[in-house]
């Protein structure tokens, strides 16, 4: 009976004690770790389809700039050859136009001078077709002070313009015009023989001469050289066959 307080004191105590709860334990040390690992493998598993189709799009990117790479490359190429052969053109375009800025530094003087000697072949020759011969002067004149003219065009036009008084010189023609004559007016045909002399005839056929070079003038001839001169005017208007003609040329040039 002496024990029975302690064996009291003891189902006191036991019953404070907290009970254990069967499986709480269980689930913490077993199914907490498989979750967390079944969400890391969830989440590699992810990662890694993205990666791979991340990986995919990078290398369909870089095969795609890698083909751009190669078509740039080319078209660098072809550009660059386009490039030379442009380059080589200009250096040759430069050398041309320096040749050219050289011919006209050369040809400028002589260009003048070929106008000099046109308009002494005008003002000295047989007086014929003078207001066209006039004016073809003038149009040199204008074109050879324009400065935007090349110097090819000026010399063109000025090769043609000796060309047709050159021309004159192997030519024979009629024309009608009115004359001065001993201080007499006269309506005549004019018989012009190359550049070598001019002959007129009235168109009655009363009168006939020529132009004296060395006094710069008409002067009349004997009626006996009527009938030459007319065939001569008839033959150069084509209304006569050609035929020999002793023509009264007499002293071409002053003594």
């Amino acid at each position: 009976m002496k024990n029975r307080p302690s064996l009291f004191l003891l189902l006191a105590i036991l019953t404070l004690l907290p009970v254990p709860v069967a499986g709480s334990d269980t689930r913490d040390r077993i199914e907490v770790p498989v979750q967390q690992a079944i969400d890391t493998r969830r989440a590699t598993q992810e990662a890694e389809t993205e990666w791979r189709v991340e990986k995919e799009k990078l290398m369909t990117r870089f095969e795609s700039l890698k083909q751009e790479q190669t078509e740039l490359q080319k078209q660098k190429k072809v550009l660059q050859e386009q490039t030379d052969i442009a380059k080589t053109r200009v250096a040759s375009k430069k050398r041309q136009l320096s040749d050219i800025q050289e011919i006209e530094s050369r040809m400028s003087p002589f260009l003048i001078e070929l106008m000099d000697v046109l308009e002494t072949q005008f003002s000295t020759s047989l007086p014929f077709l003078t207001e066209e011969r006039r004016q073809r002067i003038t149009r040199l004149e204008q074109l050879m002070n324009d400065p935007e003219i090349t110097i090819s065009e000026r010399y063109r036009k000025l090769m043609e313009a000796l060309l047709v008084e050159t021309e004159y010189g192997f030519t024979t023609e009629v024309s009608r015009e009115t004359i001065v004559v001993t201080g007499k007016r006269l309506l005549v045909n004019i018989f012009r023989l190359g550049r070598l002399s001019l002959f007129y005839q009235s168109l009655d056929g009363s009168e006939c001469g020529y132009f004296n070079v060395v006094e710069n003038d008409w002067e009349p001839l004997s009626v006996v050289h009527g009938d030459v001169i007319a065939s001569a005017v008839d033959i150069a208007a084509k209304r006569k066959s050609v035929e020999l003609l002793a023509m009264p040329v007499g002293r071409l040039v002053a003594p």
